[in-house]
């Protein structure tokens, strides 16, 4: 049996709350009211607290509480067809009916309009008149073809929405394919071309003899190539998310996640990573929460000028998510690039403790990790001071 909460879940997945008004529903609603001879007609959705219209023949508003809603109580009644025929006697309708406005008399008729997959129930087609009614046998089957009619126009607008939104997905990743070939064009080109000017420097030298400066021109190839290696590993990792399913949970425990990200992340004895945390476990991917960890302390730890640095990690749990900050005491963010720290290839130009440009992959990663886990990401950041990140994601 489908519990509300699947219901409404199902229901959002058609995307049509508080959509536009369309012809193709607005004429069953006119054949419905025509069909019945009511001066009200409407194509209601049931959501959790309100209902709303895709249609309506006979009302202004688009939507009302549930509280006064006859359709939220016809599909709780019943997953099939009902007629009421003298509405005010009906004990249940009859306090609906008191919200709406009506006294001696009135009448309502609906049926259930259902998702073809699961059966479970959206909403209703229904019809409703101020005066007690009779429909005829031939009347009610009429509306149950249109709300079926209905129910397959649901269908299609679903089917038709998941194109286009996989269509904007595949504009999207060419576009990022685009830049993502100009950008390597440019930036794997420019550390390569100095690895070998590098070299040539050295291979010059050499044949007299090996020269102090050798060191140091051996030492910036190390650098070149320490970058161009931390540029292609963030590039794997971005597109890499791509392929792994993040819905698949792990039970982790607390305090062996941020002690393996301590032994990956290599860290200095000026370092100091701390947690606190609500909860002994989390339930959640275990290859997310290690790169939202990995990307986020490391920036703490690289983009930090103290001669100390502190990491401090909180887990909260909120009624319905969880929610991990992760804090540093590092050089700070300024407000205006807030939006831009998560696109992908782009950095702020600021040197790390080490001397290294960032490759604008990290964040970029962790923004596209929050999204697939249908969570939110904000920031808040001190020049000087630090930033502390704040991740809220769904239980």
């Amino acid at each position: 049996m489908i519990d509300e909460n699947e219901r409404i879940e199902i229901l959002n997945q058609y995307q049509l709350l508080d959509t536009e008004p369309e012809s193709e529903y607005d004429n069953i609603t006119y054949i419905a009211s025509t069909l019945c001879d009511t001066p009200i007609s409407t194509i209601t959705l049931v959501d959790r607290y309100r209902q709303w219209f895709k249609s309506k023949i006979g009302l202004t508003n688009n939507e009302s509480s549930r509280e006064s809603s006859f359709c939220s109580l016809a599909i709780e009644k019943s997953a099939e067809t009902i007629v009421v025929e003298k509405l005010m006697e009906d004990e249940d309708f009859k306090k609906v009916g008191l919200l709406n406005g009506l006294t001696n008399e009135g009448f309502y008729a609906g049926v259930p309009i259902k998702d073809n997959e699961s059966g479970a129930v959206l909403g209703t087609l229904c019809v409703i008149d101020y005066v007690n009614k009779k429909l005829s046998d031939k009347q009610i089957k009429s509306l149950e073809i249109l709300a079926e009619q209905t129910s397959k126009l649901f269908s299609l607008h679903r089917k038709f929405k998941k194109l286009s939104d996989n269509n904007e997905y595949l504009h999207l990743k060419y576009s990022e394919l685009e830049k993502f070939a100009g950008v390597i064009s440019h930036d794997m080109k420019s550390p390569l071309n100095n690895i070998i000017s590098l070299i040539r420097l050295i291979k010059e030298n050499t044949e007299t003899a090996l020269k102090d400066e050798n060191f140091e021109y051996l030492n910036l190839i190390e650098e070149c190539s320490l970058q161009l290696k931390d540029y292609i590993d963030g590039i794997l990792n971005y597109y890499k998310l791509d392929s792994i399913d993040l819905s698949i949970k792990d039970e982790l425990l607390i305090s062996e996640t941020v002690e393996e990200i301590k032994k990956m992340l290599s860290i200095d004895s000026n370092v100091t990573i701390s947690y606190a945390s609500e909860y002994n476990r989390i339930k959640m991917s275990k290859f997310a929460l290690i790169q939202l960890l990995v990307n986020l302390i490391s920036n703490g730890i690289k983009y930090n000028d103290k001669e100390n640095i502190t990491i401090g990690i909180v887990f909260k749990q909120l009624e319905n998510n969880y929610l991990i900050e992760i804090s540093d005491n590092g050089i700070g963010i300024k407000s205006d690039d807030f939006d831009k720290i998560y696109k992908s290839f782009k950095n702020l130009n600021i040197k790390d403790r080490y001397g290294n440009y960032g490759t604008g992959m990290g964040l970029s990663s962790v923004k596209k990790i929050v999204d697939k886990l249908k969570g939110t990401i904000s920031i808040s950041s001190e020049i000087n001071k630090g930033t502390t990140f704040k991740i809220i994601l769904p239980l």
